[in-house]
């Protein structure tokens, strides 16, 4: 018997439990050296691959010590799932989350500290909660269980700050044994896992099981239009024998694919994202897992926490920003051990896409400058709500940061985070700089390794293996590239900044028109334009889908683009309708109600009024100036411009108190958009104009 083995009393106690409450007759190979582990007392983080049976591995002690073990995950859904099917296994179990009323939440604490609950699952938000702080004060866990935990290390892709307060709260209850798990993780993150959650002087042991997914089929595929990937991504769906998940990367798109596929496919097919309610999203998880609904077009917020085995097919119709999530979330499929099929139906623009997003999310002095001083500004010791988009990465991280600097306190708080208090100290910006650039680079790093899959033209499969340090064993049916030899290559891209400007005229043209960008020119078309980078016209009429038409209404202009790199002619910044804050400009162009504009793009009024606000500035007055009447009349406005003109400020606490508040702050923000416009074409010599 080696340390790591269990002694023969235990063995036979632990297959007792196993036939027993969990009707199975041995642990995988991790599973019996994590268990065996935390008998002896050690902390552990265990690193295997979705569906692997992790659960278990803290399911198990809590039956086998017949004390209490608390779980913290981010997953509500989940929590609320394994809480109900233990109990149904004769495990005493409860979830504690918010969706709970104060009776039950106060039933569920009373009960763990009489002793009567074996499984607590809570939120990591829930750790500030001092009812609970004084519950496990009484009662202290026998373990407690980290799941997800990738999600403590700012260098990982899923970084979520409230994860960096577990270390202080684990102390606080008296330093109870850990276990941490999480599906993948690199030698990075393991590293920022052990430093956030544990001392140096406790042991803290690394058991790795393997992330190969066999029964994972693998695939991306490339199509020329919108309309292609619909019918691609509807026959997918189709024919799967099961469950089906098509991720997407907004809320907007996730509607508009739950449209496409329901008419598509002649079935219920429901969106699923975080900008739903609660009670919405837990029907919604129900029916799916029950079986009730097959298919899902969701956001990444759906199928962590859902236990349903015969998920056939996952297919992502965005380009994610890691291959961390990616390998995360088609490790939904095929967890019953069947065949399953991961696809990646997408258009070589979402590549370019994700690339110029992330480009543009590069830090800089004064965004630095700017999120310093509105926390700065914020009365001391108040808390104040942050209201982060599904899509801001950069803000946390910073908030975070100055966190570890010492200068503000955070809790997180639904819809984005509660800045609890800020020392009047200055924080060092070249340091906080410095810090925030080498996530851009490492998130940068990550997208690449994304990059790098989909344009491989090896095994997709030994691919993610080697990203993870493993090796893949041969395998009959591993992913397209295997079954095609070699011939699924997406094929060569051209230079980014050509491709930018071609799609940047593409756009303009359409919008001319009235028509979608690939009418004028699809994506296979315009790729190969950017690799062969044509100099003539008889150059350009080689070029694939440039016809006499075609090469007599546009010839002359991607010349220009392929030859000199300067736009065919001067205009509005490219619009990416897949980008909210292009969608809106775009909407905002075509005089679309304001109240539609907010449901298209998905996001808050305050974010869209800042977009609107934006555009105003150099937008011609003909498309904005119906819209302010959703904010003040002709004479309202004047009184407002009356008093900046008075008070000779564009701050809006002043203006908002010379009026005594009888202006809203949002109508102040977008009239003084619209008093510096006009007070800077009256200086440039141009005519004032009337009216509000």
């Amino acid at each position: 018997m080696t340390e790591w083995s269990f002694t023969q009393a235990e063995h036979r106690e632990v297959r007792r439990i196993l036939a027993a409450t969990f009707g199975l007759s041995a642990l995988r190979s991790f599973q019996a050296e994590v268990v065996v582990r935390l008998l002896r007392g050690h902390s552990v983080l265990a690193v295997v691959s979705t569906g692997a049976g992790k659960s278990l591995c803290y399911q198990l002690p809590s039956v086998y010590w017949d004390r209490p073990v608390l779980v913290i995950s981010p997953l509500v859904a989940l929590m609320h799932h394994q809480a109900e099917r233990m109990a149904a296994l004769g495990v005493p179990s409860a979830a504690l989350t918010g969706q709970l009323d104060g009776d039950t939440q106060r039933d569920i604490l009373r009960a763990w500290m009489e002793g009567s609950l074996r499984l607590l699952y809570v939120a990591p938000e829930r750790l500030s909660d001092v009812r609970l702080g004084q519950a496990l004060k009484e009662r202290m866990p026998a373990l407690l269980v980290v799941d997800e935990a990738h999600c403590i290390s700012e260098w990982g892709y899923d970084f979520r700050p409230e994860y960096r307060r577990i270390r202080t709260f684990r102390e606080a209850v008296g330093n109870p044994p850990l276990l941490a798990l999480t599906a993948t993780a690199t030698e990075r993150v393991k590293a920022d896992i052990r430093w956030h959650l544990t001392t140096d002087r406790e042991p803290f042991d690394l058991v790795e099981g393997p992330v190969d997914r066999p029964n994972l089929f693998l695939s991306v595929e490339m199509t020329q239009s919108p309309k292609d990937r619909e019918r691609r991504v509807a026959d997918l769906a189709r024919r799967a024998a099961g469950g089906v998940i098509v991720y997407s990367g907004s809320r907007l798109s996730a509607e508009r694919w739950a449209r496409v596929l329901s008419q598509a496919l002649d079935e219920p097919v429901r969106a699923y994202h975080a900008g739903l309610a609660p009670g919405l999203r837990r029907t919604i998880e129900r029916d799916f897992v029950e079986g009730a609904i097959r298919v899902v077009a969701s956001t990444t917020a759906f199928g962590m926490g859902i236990d349903r085995g015969d998920i056939r097919t996952v297919i992502h119709v965005d380009v994610p920003d890691s291959l961390d999530a990616y390998y995360q979330e088609i490790g939904r499929a095929g967890r019953d051990g069947e065949p399953a099929e991961a696809r990646m139906v997408i258009q070589p623009m979402d590549i370019y896409r994700r690339e110029r997003w992330i480009r543009d999310e590069r830090p800089d002095r004064d965004w630095v400058r700017e999120i310093w001083a509105r926390a700065a500004g914020q009365p001391l010791n108040r808390p104040v709500l942050w209201e982060l988009e599904d899509d801001d990465t950069s803000t946390p991280v910073l908030l975070s940061v100055l966190e570890d600097m010492g200068v503000l306190e955070l809790k997180s708080a639904p819809g984005g985070i509660r800045v609890t208090r800020v020392e009047s100290v200055d924080p060092h910006v070249d340091a906080l700089l410095h810090r925030l650039e080498q996530f851009w680079e490492r998130r940068r790093t990550l997208f690449q390794h994304m990059v790098d899959y989909i344009e491989t033209d090896q095994c997709r499969r030994s691919m993610v293996l080697r990203y993870y340090g493993q090796s893949a064993s041969p395998h009959e049916r591993c992913c397209d590239q295997c079954e095609s030899g070699g011939r699924a290559t997406v094929g060569p891209r051209g230079d980014a900044s050509l491709v930018d400007r071609l799609r940047a005229w593409r756009t303009q043209e359409a919008l001319a028109m009235g028509v979608e960008p690939y009418i004028v020119l699809n994506d296979r078309d315009l790729m190969g334009i950017a690799v062969k980078r044509p100099q003539t016209r008889e150059a350009l009429a080689q070029c694939q889908g440039m016809g006499p038409k075609r090469l007599k209404k546009y010839g002359e202009a991607i010349l220009a683009l392929v030859g000199d790199g300067e736009p065919a002619s001067a205009g509005d910044e490219p619009l990416d309708q897949g980008a909210p804050r292009d969608r809106a400009v775009w909407l905002f162009k075509a005089g679309v109600p304001w109240e539609r504009i907010l449901i298209e793009v998905g996001r808050s009024e305050s974010t869209v009024r800042g977009y609107f606000v934006d555009w105003l500035k150099t937008a011609p007055q003909a498309e904005w100036l119906h819209y302010l009447a959703h904010w003040f009349t002709d004479a309202e406005y004047r009184m407002m411009a009356d008093t900046m003109d008075r008070l000779q400020t564009d701050r809006l606490r002043p203006l908002y108190d010379a009026l005594q508040g009888r202006f809203r702050f949002d109508q102040w923000d977008v009239a003084r958009a619209v008093h510096s416009r006009r007070r800077a074409e009256l200086v440039s010599g141009g005519a004032p104009h009337q009216g509000g």
